[in-house]
């Protein structure tokens, strides 16, 4: 977070970037939240025979797991709203104007809470599993599913479908854009190359780590396959993408990248120094080992 907040405050020389940070920042505070979240819940994802199972090992009940559920949506969402910037970023001479604009930046976040409440209100109601019903849930998955609410698979699916859908639509469109239009300048689309790139980093990062393993924990229970894994496995992989997410950030882009090698170029100097007092007390310490195993021989 350090690295990432200096590299903005340095960079901000490039009008594109000095708007870019704030989008960072976004990320930044979602990761912390959602790293913090994480460890409070310690969530406990895994398949016990064709039933998949979700709690928290630190606070039994429905409320923090729904929580955890919730912040788990919040990284695609984000990512929705990043490609839909970049889109208009390179598509437009003055589009990153409306990212400045109050009204906009408002209807941003009435979205993002709005989605955080459809959303808690679907894991906490529709994916409530009771201990007296967990018999009745499980025989219910050896059987043909005509008799299934299937409302919580629907609304999840749209809003899955929807915000996939403008992640590909707005990544074709920027593809096209900077491999047709030479109307800018050299050094601006090679900025927004990098830009985009790093964004499709970003994209695969939480898409493949903590996205697609709940994809397949759910279906085989669906196609009555018993299929089991360890309990941990899954929640490791949760608690990863803070880390990978903040190092796509950090050396997606050349500036920030220059940056951060700067900062470990000036801490360097006194990491050495640091490592040869520490090593050079051993050495003194294995001297007088040394010295009072003789003295003790003679």
């Amino acid at each position: 977070m350090i690295g990432v907040s200096k590299a903005c405050d340095r960079s901000s020389r490039s009008q594109e970037l000095s708007l870019y940070k704030y989008l960072l920042f976004v990320f930044i505070f979602n990761d912390l939240l959602y790293t913090i979240i994480h460890f409070i819940a310690h969530p406990v994802i895994s398949i016990a025979g064709e039933v998949f199972y979700l709690y928290s090992a630190n606070f039994p009940g429905p409320w923090v797991i729904t929580i955890f559920g919730t912040s788990h949506s919040h990284s695609f969402l984000i990512l929705g709203f990043h490609f839909i910037y970049r889109h208009i970023a390179v598509s437009s001479t003055d589009g990153n104007r409306l990212f400045r604009e109050w009204w906009f930046i408002v209807l941003l976040v009435l979205i993002f809470i709005a989605e955080s409440v459809v959303w808690f209100l679907i894991v906490f109601y529709l994916y409530a599993t009771e201990a007296d019903t967990f018999l009745e849930i499980y025989e219910t998955l050896h059987t043909d599913y005509p008799e299934i609410n299937s409302s919580e698979s629907i609304m999840t699916a749209h809003y899955w479908c929807s915000v996939l859908g403008i992640v590909v639509y707005s990544s074709v469109s920027i593809f096209k854009f900077l491999h047709n239009n030479l109307s800018k300048s050299r050094r601006g689309l090679a900025l927004q190359r990098q830009l985009y790139y790093t964004l499709l980093v970003q994209f695969c990062v939480p898409f493949f780590v903590m996205y697609v393993p709940v994809l397949f924990a759910l279906f085989p229970p669906l196609l009555h396959i018993r299929f089991s894994f360890p309990r941990d496995l899954m929640p490791t992989m949760f608690s990863v993408y803070p880390s990978l997410d903040a190092l796509v950030i950090l050396f997606g882009v050349h500036d920030y990248r220059r940056e951060v090698m700067a900062m470990f170029k000036c801490f360097y100097p006194a990491l050495c120094k640091l490592l040869g007092d520490f090593q050079k007390r051993i050495y003194m310490s294995n001297g007088v080992v040394s010295f009072t195993t003789m003295s003790v021989q003679k």
